[in-house]
């Protein structure tokens, strides 16, 4: 991949042959294109090919979150690139039995300089519901008080993640969330984030635990 830096090519897009003019974040990119495959494909790059597509499945609720609160660009590599670099790394393949297996206290949502969430406790104390505690770490401070929760849970049996902003201010302490029908007999994996008011910093996100849905 090259750079181009005041280039014939400045404001252009496309390709010609196997070169690819590309702008990403405001930096124009050469790049060649890849080979069409001939070949099929091996079950070890299957099995790649399926955990970057689960990856994908995972982050579509929190793309637009993590694009804004997934750390900072650095370079090329947008928060959205940190954000799926992060769930590859946590969805691990066993290349002798061809399974992906995600390791949720691994997975994160979201990252910034934000004062984190110390979970207190998961529960599902009524049916078709789960209740996340945390401990009002605030200090007093009016802002801090104000920061609002933010929630991300997923089946274990499904890949497609459910992320809910702005559920509940950090003095509260806790926070019932309510489930569709269909999520009875599940277990779930839960994360909790904050992010301030004005929507302009989060926290890192902290997995809270899983806990089975009555």
């Amino acid at each position: 991949m090259g750079k181009l830096n005041d280039s014939l090519l400045s404001g252009s897009y496309g390709r010609t042959g196997r070169l690819v003019v590309a702008n990403v974040a405001g930096t124009e990119i050469l790049r060649i294109r890849p080979k069409k495959r001939t070949t099929a494909s091996t079950p070890n790059q299957m099995i790649v090919q399926q955990r970057m597509k689960l990856c994908y499945d995972f982050i579509s609720s929190y793309k637009a979150f993590a694009k804004k609160h997934f750390g900072v660009k650095v370079g090329m590599r947008s928060c959205y690139n940190l954000a799926i670099t992060n769930l590859l790394n946590a969805f691990k393949i066993d290349f002798a039995t061809l399974q992906i297996t995600p390791d949720y206290q691994e997975i994160f949502f979201a990252k910034g300089g934000l004062l984190a969430p110390v979970i207190t406790g998961l529960a599902a104390p009524a049916p078709g519901s789960f209740q996340i505690q945390w401990y009002n770490n605030s200090g007093s401070h009016p802002d801090r008080e104000t920061d609002l929760a933010q929630v991300l849970y997923v089946a274990e049996d499904n890949v497609r993640s459910v992320f809910i902003e702005n559920m509940a201010p950090r003095a509260d302490g806790l926070l019932d969330v309510q489930l569709a029908p269909n999520w009875q007999g599940k277990t779930v994996h839960v994360w909790l984030a904050f992010r301030s008011q004005d929507e302009l910093i989060a926290s890192d996100s902290v997995y809270a635990g899983s806990v089975l849905i009555s």
